[in-house]
């Protein structure tokens, strides 16, 4: 049943009031600030402590004290600031496809006292331009359009190969609704080690999974499937298993 306006107009005020009492909260240790750029499902999953939780785990069973790490896909900054924290912010380099979030995720990175580096444009498997269809619910914002909600714009793309031959990273994390789907395809990767890779098979579909798997395994990548969970794979190059 669709809520009325009285019931809509109590859960804006009490949202409100929630951000003005309690404006920073926690989530895997790591400061956030609720606010607008939230919708009111990306603001239950942070107050429940659920948001980034995969990768956060995750992180804890790859990542290395002498890692550089590539993030595709910063999001609200909270992988990226753990990351920090354990290796060092100049030896975390991060991307962000949406220009919306530049803000928020300097915001986080200032509350919890980091500062990696973060370029703001799409990453791919070569340089360009896509267009991005920016979502409110923030992590389905892609390059693949599903709702009419979602707003276009234009972003630079980088290259994979190129991004990485230029900060030679030992672990690559990606999160980008979709464009993993050609994103590794013909990709030079010789200083990765390691990849956790969330594949959106919802966006994508299975063929665009299957891409994504054949394009890496032509890398050289096998399945880690002891640490992979639900969407989340995590890949390591044969011949450092």
């Amino acid at each position: 049943m669709t809520a009325g306006p009285f019931a809509r107009l109590k859960m804006r005020l009490g949202r409100a009031w929630r951000r003005l009492r309690r404006p920073v909260v926690e989530v895997h240790g790591v400061r956030l600030r609720l606010g607008r750029h939230m919708s009111p499902w990306v603001e239950d999953v942070v107050l429940n402590g659920t948001y980034e939780t995969d990768e956060c785990q995750l992180l804890g069973e790859v990542l290395e004290s002498q890692d550089i790490v590539l993030e595709v896909g910063s999001g609200l900054g909270v992988v990226s600031t753990l990351c920090a924290r354990r290796l060092g912010s100049e030896r975390v380099f991060t991307y962000e496809a949406n220009p919306d979030l530049e803000p928020r995720i300097h915001e986080t990175w200032a509350l919890n006292g980091v500062h990696p580096t973060l370029t703001v444009c799409a990453v791919g498997a070569e340089d360009g331009e896509v267009v991005f269809y920016r979502d409110p619910h923030l992590w389905s914002s892609s390059v693949v359009p599903r709702t009419p909600e979602m707003r276009p714009v234009r972003v630079a793309t980088r290259s994979l190969t190129k991004e990485a031959a230029r900060y030679r990273p030992t672990l690559l994390i990606v999160d980008a609704e979709g464009a993993e789907r050609e994103m590794f395809r013909a990709a030079e990767l010789p200083t990765v080690t390691r990849i956790v890779v969330e594949l959106h098979e919802r966006v994508i579909g299975p063929e665009g999974v299957a891409q994504a798997r054949e394009d890496l395994a032509a890398l050289g990548f096998v399945e880690d499937a002891g640490l992979s969970r639900g969407e989340q794979m995590v890949m390591r190059q044969a011949k450092s298993v």
